[in-house]
C-alpha cells in the first residue's frame, strides 16, 4: 500500500512539473510585484497574494534624495542651467552629493552582506531639468538628458556597494537609455506614462515608443521594472474601471521580458473598489491571462456575499464599456471626462441607491466594507450634481429629475461620515480635502 501511495505522489508531482505548477515562482509572469494601494498595506494581503509594498520593501524610494541631502545643503549639490544655479534639481557629477549618499548608505544599511541587500532608488527630482555644468556636459548631459551623469553616479555607487541594489528611472530627463552597460546590481524603473490608458493600445505611437525604449534599456540593464498607474489621481473616490486595460498592459510587459511591475495607486488614501481591484491586479501580475470577470466575481462573492451580484453587474459593466469604446481612461480626469469615458450618470445614480438599500440587510464585515464604498460613492454622486449643474450636455438629461435637493442633502450627510473611516481624508493626489469639498456644497 505504501508503494502505491509513493507512486501516486510521484505521478502527481510529474504532472505538476509538466504543467508548470511545480514551483509558483517559475510560472509567475513577474518576479517583482508591488502595489502602492491602501489594501496592499495589509501584511495579511501581501502574504496571501505575494506582493510587496514600497514602504516596507525599498530602503530609499522615488524622488526622495532631499531626505539625504537635507533642507540646507551645500550649493554644489544643485544643478546648473543656463549658467545659473537651479535648486529644483541636483548635479549628479557633484563629488559632494556622491559622498553624502555614500555616507547615508553606510550609516543606514552598511556594506551589505550576501544575505542582506538594500534596495536603493536614485532619481532626479520630479521635473524635466537636467544639469549642464561643465562636468555633466563632459559626461554627455544635454538640456533635456540627464541620463549620462545620473547613470555615471549610479555606476560609481554600485561598484562601491556591490552587495546592494540600485535603481534609477526612465522618466523625464532620464528617459533615454545610457550608451554603456550598467553594473549587474543596477536596474531601471520605466514609466508607462507613454502608453495610452485604454484596453487596445498596440497600434498607438505611445506603444511603439515605449517598446523601443524598453529594448534600448534591456541592452544596458539586466533588471527592468515598469512603473504603472491604476487611478484617476484627481478623484480617488469614484469608480475607475482599469482592470482590463491593465491586463492588456501586463501582457505586453510579459511579452517584452519585463522583470517586475510597480503599480502606483492611491497610496494610503481610500479609493473606490480598491480591495477588489488590488486583489485582481495581484493575480494578473502572476498570470495576465486569467479571466478578469471570474476574478472580480470570485473576490466579491467571498467578501460581499449579499451584494456581490449587484456590485459585479455594475462594475463589470464599466469594464465592458471601457473595452468596447476603447476610450482613453483619464488618469487626471474631471467628472465630465469620466462621463465621456465610462460613467452613465443615470445608471450610477440608480445603482448607488439600490446598493445603499441592499446594504441595510447585510452583516459584518460586509456592512463595514460597504460603509466605506457607499461613503466614497456619495462623493461621486455630488460630483455628478456639480457636473450636471455646470453642463447642459444631453448626457445629464436622464439623471436631472433624480438630482433633487433632498438627495443632495443626503449625500452630504453620508460623505460627512468619512471622518470616522480610516484613510478617507483626501479625494485626490493633490491632497484634495473632503471636508473643504463638503463646505463648498453647503454654501
Amino acid at each position: 500500500m505504501q508503494k502505491i501511495f509513493i507512486f501516486i505522489a510521484l505521478f502527481v508531482q510529474s504532472l505538476c512539473v509538466l504543467s508548470g505548477c511545480a514551483s509558483s515562482s517559475s510560472t509567475e509572469a513577474f518576479s517583482f510585484r508591488s502595489l502602492y494601494t491602501p489594501t496592499n498595506a495589509s501584511e495579511d494581503f501581501r502574504k496571501e497574494y505575494g506582493t510587496s509594498h514600497v514602504d516596507y520593501d525599498w530602503d530609499l524610494w522615488g524622488h526622495n534624495l532631499k531626505k539625504i541631502v537635507g533642507s540646507n545643503p551645500r550649493k554644489d549639490v544643485f544643478a546648473t542651467v543656463a549658467d545659473t544655479l537651479c535648486e529644483r534639481q541636483y548635479c549628479f557629477s557633484s563629488d559632494y552629493l556622491y559622498h553624502v549618499i555614500e555616507e547615508y548608505i553606510l550609516d543606514q544599511y552598511g556594506e551589505g552582506t550576501p544575505s542582506y541587500s538594500a534596495r536603493i532608488c536614485i532619481m532626479p527630482q520630479d521635473n524635466k531639468i537636467a544639469c549642464v555644468c561643465p562636468l555633466c556636459r563632459a559626461k554627455g548631459n544635454t538640456e533635456n538628458n540627464a541620463t549620462p551623469a545620473v547613470t555615471d553616479m549610479l555606476t560609481r555607487l554600485a561598484n562601491r556597494f556591490p552587495l546592494h541594489h540600485f535603481f534609477t528611472s526612465s522618466y523625464h530627463s532620464t528617459r533615454q537609455a545610457p550608451s554603456v552597460a550598467l553594473p549587474s546590481n543596477v536596474g531601471v524603473l520605466m514609466s508607462a506614462i507613454d502608453l495610452p490608458y485604454r484596453v487596445d493600445f498596440k497600434e498607438s505611437e505611445g506603444c511603439s515608443r515605449f517598446t523601443e525604449l524598453v529594448k534600448q534599456w534591456q541592452t544596458v540593464a539586466q533588471t527592468i521594472y515598469v512603473w504603472d498607474y491604476e487611478r484617476n489621481y484627481d478623484d480617488y473616490l469614484s469608480p475607475f474601471p482599469c482592470l482590463m486595460a491593465m491586463q492588456s498592459r501586463f501582457k505586453l510587459y510579459h511579452e517584452l521580458g519585463i522583470n517586475g511591475v510597480f503599480i502606483n495607486g492611491s497610496g494610503d488614501d481610500y479609493s473606490a473598489f480598491d480591495d477588489m481591484q488590488s486583489a485582481v491586479i495581484a493575480q494578473l501580475l502572476k498570470n495576465p491571462d486569467i479571466s478578469v470577470e471570474d476574478a472580480v466575481c470570485a473576490y466579491l462573492s467571498k467578501n460581499y456575499p449579499q451584494t456581490a451580484d449587484l456590485i459585479a453587474d455594475y462594475y463589470l459593466g464599466l469594464e465592458r464599456c471601457a473595452m468596447e469604446t476603447n476610450h482613453v481612461l483619464p488618469l487626471y480626469g474631471s467628472m465630465q471626462e469620466m462621463v465621456e469615458s465610462y460613467i452613465d450618470p443615470y445608471e450610477f445614480t440608480v445603482w448607488r441607491a439600490n446598493l445603499d438599500k441592499a446594504s441595510k440587510s447585510t452583516q459584518r464585515p460586509e456592512r463595514q466594507r460597504l460603509n466605506y464604498l457607499l461613503t466614497s460613492l456619495a462623493f461621486t454622486q455630488l460630483r455628478i450634481f456639480d457636473a450636471a449643474n455646470a453642463n447642459p450636455a444631453e448626457s445629464y438629461n436622464a439623471v436631472r429629475p433624480l438630482l433633487t435637493p433632498s438627495l443632495e442633502e443626503d449625500m452630504v450627510e453620508v460623505l460627512k461620515g468619512h471622518n470616522e473611516l480610516n484613510g478617507m481624508k483626501y479625494y485626490s493626489e493633490s491632497l484634495g480635502d473632503i471636508d473643504k469639498y463638503i463646505k463648498k456644497h453647503l454654501r
